[in-house]
């Protein structure tokens, strides 16, 4: 079933199966495309938002949406909106693609191929001749093509691009422990961290965000849960990327359906009289769950208390690691 009360992405609520909980380190061309799409949207350039990109996704039929790869959408909506504000021309790229072509740029291994799998659902390019070789995806070439059109027309440059992707990578968990291990710690930071995240964490020399950081804290009666219902909004300053299983349809669609199911497919059951509180991210505001404090950590240092927060913890599908 596809919902239908504003287009294929939003899904929160409907029927799902269960969670594709594997996880993947992802790809060049992933990163790469995520990387691109920061630098056209962020900083000085602003050549588009957020909510211009998943517009454009969001127009998709259901079927092209449930299809395409996650980061392949991305390229789909960047590439458009490049596309509709004059940035680039379709002949332009349309002749890119051709040269690339022309060069044998548009095929890559099999193995490789076999390994850049979406994260949203089963699928794996399969090879299309017997010489080990297979075809770009259409928009996995024009996110090339986009590419190097961005970077001969000087409005990127591969340095650029390497050093946001650099960036990304170095973000991640250990960032969010170490916000949630001082709140511990400290209850005059707890309480700044509950004002304004991203003050909070700039305390900790963690660069703020353009959208909005919101400390939600786990008490013994009360579990907050996060996800984005319509996309894949999600604290990428204190976490990193997102996992594959927080962009896929079935978590998005059962979050807020059946949490409690959802935590159980995770390992995490809650008595019952713990309220479940679902908490759904929008492109301006993004959640970090702070989560109960384990007993017996009373005198712990902040290091070894950030060693007991996991990344799934702060999205709240996990509870924090019993000290051992």
């Amino acid at each position: 079933m596809v919902s239908e009360r504003s287009g294929p992405h939003d899904v929160g609520g409907d029927p799902a199966g269960p969670i594709a909980r594997a996880e993947h380190e992802p790809a060049h061309w992933e990163k790469e495309a995520d990387a691109i799409r920061m630098l056209l949207a962020d900083g000085t350039r602003r050549f588009f938002t957020t909510d211009e990109t998943r517009r454009v996704q969001e127009q998709l039929d259901a079927a092209t949406y449930r299809t395409l790869p996650y980061y392949e959408r991305w390229i789909h909506a960047f590439s458009t909106l490049l596309f509709d504000k004059g940035v680039l021309t379709r002949a332009e790229v349309e002749t890119e693609e051709a040269r690339l072509r022309r060069e044998g740029r548009h095929r890559l291994p099999t193995e490789t191929a076999a390994h850049d799998h979406d994260d949203d659902h089963d699928h794996a390019y399969q090879p299309d001749d017997d010489e080990g070789e297979t075809e770009l995806p259409p928009l996995r070439l024009r996110g090339l093509a986009v590419r190097e059109r961005l970077i001969a027309r000087g409005v990127l440059t591969r340095q650029e691009i390497r050093a946001e992707i650099e960036r990304m990578d170095g973000r991640g968990e250990h960032l969010g422990a170490r916000i949630v291990a001082r709140a511990w710690a400290d209850p005059g930071f707890r309480d700044r961290l509950a004002a304004d995240g991203n003050a909070a964490a700039a305390e900790l020399g963690i660069a703020p965000a353009a959208t909005r950081l919101t400390a939600l804290f786990n008490t013994d009666r009360l579990h907050n849960l996060v996800v984005c219902t319509l996309c894949s909004c999600y604290p990428r300053t204190v976490l990193g990327r997102p996992p594959a299983w927080y962009k896929s349809l079935a978590y998005r669609s059962r979050a807020v359906r059946e949490p409690r199911a959802v935590l159980a497919e995770f390992g995490l059951t809650l008595p019952d009289g713990v309220e479940v509180r679902v908490h759904d991210s929008t492109a301006e505001n993004r959640y970090l769950v702070v989560p109960l404090r384990p007993a017996g950590t009373e005198g712990w240092s902040e290091e070894r208390l950030a060693g007991l927060v996991s990344r799934d913890a702060m999205i709240g599908v996990a509870a924090a690691r019993w000290p051992v």
